[in-house]
């Protein structure tokens, strides 16, 4: 994995850590537009052609973070229940909250049903990604992100979904019950979500009983609608 991290405090060391796994294909940038609150730093990962943690991360001020928040977006919440478990440094005090995703990111009734998803590896292209990205963001919203969405070569994109795939048939196995191997606070779902679809994505937090926060008007993107990140937690606080 790649990463970033935004320091917000010039002064004394931060309380608190935002943890933001970002989605496929995507990079820290579809988020940038959030403030952050005070004396909060934001450490930002993505590209999930492999989930190693880099070695510099240990050198993060991991000791003065009394709280910390682990936002994961779509693929983002798998990538989120493969590493944040075995995360040993992370601080106890912990809230988590999954937006448009899911542990099951192919699965026929929690996730991207299965032919979908392996359709969209094997015919992945400059002129399919488009479209895929007019279906993650809506029409109205394509134009606006259309810069962020094409930091990263396609070549590089298939390469990721391929090993998200690579990963799951080699660890798939027959599940009549869902489960999480993270404790999440709240599941964030869009109703348009053309990507997971919001009926699937309903039923597996339900299952598990996490609490879930149905926006309407929401398509797959939904960081649009917020303008901090304090705004997608207040539905726990």
């Amino acid at each position: 994995m790649q990463y970033t991290f935004q320091r917000n405090s010039d002064q004394a060391p931060a309380r608190q850590l935002i943890i933001y796994f970002c989605g496929w294909g995507m990079t820290p940038a579809t988020v940038s537009h959030l403030t952050l609150p005070d004396q909060c730093d934001l450490l930002a990962l993505y590209d999930y052609r492999s989930l190693e943690l880099s070695n510099d991360l240990a050198d993060l001020p991991w000791d003065s973070y009394q709280a910390v928040s682990i936002v994961a977006w779509s693929l983002g919440v798998w990538a989120a229940e493969q590493v944040v478990p075995h995360w040993s440094i992370l601080p106890s005090a912990r809230r988590l909250i999954a937006v448009a995703g899911s542990p099951y990111p192919m699965h026929d009734q929690w996730g991207i049903p299965r032919a979908i998803f392996i359709g969209t590896l094997e015919g992945l292209t400059d002129e399919n990604r488009q479209r895929f990205n007019r279906r993650m963001c809506g029409g109205k919203r394509y134009k606006q992100l259309y810069d962020i969405l094409s930091e990263r070569a396609t070549t590089e994109l298939r390469d990721e979904l391929q090993a998200v795939y690579d990963s799951l048939a080699t660890s798939e196995e027959p599940e009549t019950t869902p489960h999480t191997r993270l404790a999440w606070d709240l599941a964030i779902i869009g109703e348009r979500d053309q990507i997971f679809p919001a009926k699937n994505l309903s039923t597996l937090w339900e299952a598990v009983h996490v609490p879930t926060l149905l926006l309407p008007d929401g398509y797959h993107y939904l960081f649009d609608l917020w303008h901090s990140w304090r705004e997608l937690w207040t539905g726990i606080e």
